[in-house]
């Protein structure tokens, strides 16, 4: 019985904020949570890493860019909700870069120094986002775990369903694309008065977003073309050009 209330009050809370535990399913967590939830479910749990450039799923990350990381429970019940506990580890077991800025249904923990990102309550939307800062260059692939839930409601953990989740992206290696043109032509994008403003030295696609991964601008340019955003927060900007050179900064004013 015991048991079965702390499998309730861990899901409704979160499980590192109730019992300060690592039930990812990452080497070296604490067991995941299928003692209470193991009832059956049509769902199933995946990762996404998004690069805000694209906007699409990425298959190797740079180091220390940022990307958007969302964890989707898709096919459950329309009465259900979901609840997850997910984390980004290296080959070692250590944190693979860092976390912030949580969608609203999802918190940020930390147990024994590894960090988490987990629901803050039963969720009714069944996808969680959060930004994530890559390692720096020669990391290693980031390997990210999760421990999802679909539950009923019922007010126990009977019938409740869980899911596992997986997904290993490696380190790009062949970061120096930037070789064969002026990189001076690349420099930051410079302050102007309550603006960004920046020249593009090739045509592209600059994409700005804010820390929660909302696009601020996306627009595609000509060689040459001066561009301006709104310096407001803090901003990630991606610059892609036709040929598939890529540039990225995180902009904040002083």
């Amino acid at each position: 019985m015991s048991a079965g209330v702390i499998g309730l009050v861990a899901s409704s809370q979160g499980v590192a904020e109730a019992q300060n535990r690592d039930r990812t399913g990452a080497p070296g967590s604490d067991p995941v949570c299928t003692s209470c939830h193991n009832g059956s479910t049509s769902a199933n749990a995946s990762f996404e890493v998004i690069d805000a450039a694209t906007q699409g799923a990425v298959t190797e990350y740079v180091p220390g860019q940022e990307y958007l990381v969302r964890m989707v429970i898709a096919g459950g019940d329309a009465s259900s909700s979901y609840g997850m506990q997910s984390t980004a580890v290296l080959a070692d077991g250590s944190n693979a870069g860092a976390f912030s800025a949580p969608s609203s249904n999802a918190q940020l923990q930390d147990v024994d120094g590894r960090h988490i990102v987990e629901h803050n309550a039963s969720s009714s939307a069944n996808v969680f986002e959060v930004s994530w800062t890559a390692p720096e260059a020669g990391s290693g692939s980031a390997d990210f775990y999760m421990s999802a839930l679909e539950v009923n409601g019922n007010g126990s953990t009977n019938g409740d369903g869980y899911l596992a989740a997986t997904l290993s992206v490696p380190e790009m290696t062949n970061t120096d694309g930037l070789a064969d043109v002026n990189v001076d032509a690349w420099a930051r994008p410079m302050p102007l008065g309550d603006t960004w403003t920046w020249t593009t030295p090739e045509a592209g696609r600059l994409v700005v977003a804010d820390l929660a991964g909302r696009v601020v601008l996306a627009q595609d340019a000509a060689a040459g073309q001066p561009l301006t955003w709104n310096a407001s927060g803090t901003t990630v900007v991606n610059f892609v050009s036709e040929r598939g050179q890529r540039q990225s900064w995180k902009l904040a004013l002083r």
